[in-house]
């Protein structure tokens, strides 16, 4: 499944993988962003999506504020300059895109209508 980030401020649309957003919303909850809609008692050291997705639920699909932004950008810098979005090359790009979101501001996240409307017919 694919996400579409829709930046509050540009109106441009970027588009991730669920589990790469996912995975970088956790990798940055563990690099100090405090989420304004999410529960504060993540796991701490598990990638494993459907364990981590009912705690980034409020974002997905949701939005996320210019001060959440900020915040998330951050922790994701602090991530990288780490080396723990290195994990591997598909959330490296994710992460690039993301930090390329989160600087412009708020967005909205959404899932892809294209995906979705495929996954029904």
């Amino acid at each position: 499944m694919t996400v579409e980030l829709v930046s509050h401020t540009t109106g441009q649309v970027s588009r991730l993988s669920s589990k790469a957003f996912g995975k970088l919303l956790h990798l940055a909850k563990l690099n100090g962003w405090w989420p304004e809609k999410a529960a504060q008692d993540w796991p701490e050291q598990n990638w494993d999506t459907q364990v981590i997705l009912p705690y980034i639920g409020p974002y997905m699909p949701g939005s996320i504020s210019k001060p959440d932004a900020e915040g998330l950008m951050r922790a994701l810098i602090r991530a990288s300059a780490t080396g723990q979005t290195a994990i591997d090359g598909s959330v490296q790009f994710a992460s690039s895109v993301l930090l390329q979101v989160a600087r412009a501001g708020g967005f909205h996240v959404r899932f892809n209508a294209a995906a979705l409307a495929g996954a029904l017919h």
